[in-house]
């Protein structure tokens, strides 16, 4: 049969999580709240794309079948602790979502934040998958490499962009404007900003195209513009620096089990040198800003756990700092001479979150709605505008959001400061305990980079909110919080 044997069950079990991992990486890119869960290609043009509601469903489906079967393979007591994890640390996250699920109970929009309490559900499912099932499996990485196969499809995906890809999704547009099939009237309204140009380099390319074509493109709303001319990157994500967060969660762990022991050690090496310099070029073409930092600190962090002197890790890592410093301030001097505009956007975003909480502290204004609460900030700002006469050039010009470019204070301002202090706890003291464990497994410490650079990006993106990249990040520091720090430590498999 096809699982008689309790290591055949827990095969099962793992290619069952992988198989769920790798679909969640090729399907889910979205955030959860974006128009009903659209396909992530199909975010260019929402309206005229089916949602993605029936699918997401059945990728909880599995999900579930993943929980029932490796929860069943535990022993009696099923949910007894790992060694080293604290009872506190363990049940955070269930206060966490109880809170989530008293904001929900007040919220000002049902269906937004029906579908974010549904998803942080799902989270919490996926760490408690990791901390009790997969740190008690021997094989327990073969789950990783449908995570590892899943990057390598955003990867792929994102150099076919890069070739060529980008431009056949423009020309496919302007065919479909040309021809009629795209009734510009239909478009969505909310991305018409009043006041806001077409930036010059892009008028440039637009005036090349004929006139008739070129008018209606103008009329296209702004932001729709601003993505069809992009050259940034974006793979099956949501977008460019969802795909780079992608690639910093995912790509140490990748390149670790293709590295790791076995056979066929010259080829794995080939793949695994390939892998990477994809992997960087794409991270470099997605043009993310806070990715290059990130994976500085990263570099860094790699070099801080190589086996050779204090000093000589120290003059590496901050070698590594300078020159990645000095590389970012040539790549984006043009970008911070002319304002640094997402910059300043993010602080309008996390000023109108830290109001909102201050507004409502106890309990927010329900799970997911940040874009509500955004919205009445952005009205009051320009009514406060207009009463002091400001100048075109001087308005609140942050444009409309759905999530406020910070998981923390999205916390804050969605579910109170309780909400924000339960999930900041969490995080924090998942990053106290892992950062005093003394880590000598490859993997292990892969799978800490990565979490590092999740956790990082959470301050500036909204990685919680798109399950592509928050189940990966959940499973995998439940697991790494289960894992011994010595690899001599390793309990046997399930019986």
């Amino acid at each position: 049969m096809l699982a008689d044997t309790p290591g055949q069950k827990d095969r099962v079990f793992l290619i069952l999580t992988g198989v769920w991992l790798f679909t969640a990486l090729a399907l889910f890119g979205n955030p959860v709240i974006l128009d009903y869960l659209h396909p992530p290609k199909s975010v260019i043009l929402p309206r005229e794309s089916p949602s993605n509601v029936l699918p997401y469903l059945g990728i909880l489906v599995v999900l579930g079948l993943a929980c029932v079967l490796g929860f069943s393979r535990l022993p009696k007591p099923k949910l007894r602790l790992p060694a080293g994890v604290p009872k506190w640390l363990a049940w955070l996250p269930a206060a966490w979502l109880g809170w989530q699920l008293l904001s929900f109970l007040q919220t000002e929009n049902q269906a937004m934040s029906q579908a974010t309490v549904i998803h942080f559900a799902s989270c919490l499912a996926v760490f408690y998958l990791g901390l009790f099932v997969l740190g008690r499996m021997r094989q327990a990485k073969l789950a990783l490499w449908g995570a590892a196969l899943g990057l390598i499809l955003n990867l792929e995906d994102a150099r076919i962009e890069k070739f060529g890809g980008l431009e056949q999704t423009r020309n496919n547009i302007i065919e479909q404007i040309e021809s009629g099939k795209l009734d510009l009237p239909t478009l969505p309204a909310k991305a018409r900003d009043e006041g806001k140009t077409i930036p010059p380099e892009i008028e440039k390319q637009i005036a090349t195209l004929p006139p008739g074509t070129a008018a209606k493109v103008r009329q296209l709303p702004i932001e729709l513009v601003k993505r069809m001319y992009s050259t940034r990157l974006y793979g099956y994500m949501f977008y460019p620096n969802a795909l780079a967060g992608v690639i910093l969660l995912l790509l140490p762990v990748s390149l670790t089990l293709l590295l790791g022991q076995g056979r066929w050690r010259l080829p794995r090496a080939v793949l695994a040198l390939g892998l990477g310099a994809l992997g960087l070029a794409c991270l470099y073409w997605s043009g993310s800003k806070a990715g290059w930092l990130i994976a500085l600190a990263l570099l860094g962090a790699w070099f801080l756990h190589l086996p050779v002197s204090s000093k000589l890790k120290l003059g590496l890592a901050s070698t590594a700092m300078v020159l990645g410093l000095a590389g970012f301030a040539v790549k984006y001097a043009d970008y911070f001479d002319r304002g640094a505009t997402s910059v300043g956007a993010r602080f309008g975003y996390w000023r109108a979150a830290a109001q909102t909480a201050m507004e409502e502290p106890l309990l927010g204004t329900g799970p997911g709605t940040f874009q509500i609460a955004y919205k009445r900030h952005r009205e009051a700002m320009k009514k406060k505008e207009d009463a002091r006469g400001a100048s075109g050039s001087k308005r609140h010009g942050a444009e409309p959001t759905r999530l406020a470019h910070n998981d923390y204070l999205q916390q804050a301002s969605d579910s109170g400061w309780p909400g924000f202090a339960l999930y900041a706890a969490f995080f924090g003291g998942a990053a106290w305990v892992l950062a005093r464990r003394r880590l000598d497994d490859p993997l292990l410490i892969a799978v800490r980079l990565g979490l590092l650079a999740w956790v990082l990006q959470g301050f500036v993106e909204f990685g919680l909110y798109i399950p592509a990249l928050a189940w990966p990040a959940w499973l995998m520091l439940g697991w790494l919080l289960a894992s011994p720090t010595n690899q001599f430590d390793k309990s046997a498999a399930t019986e």
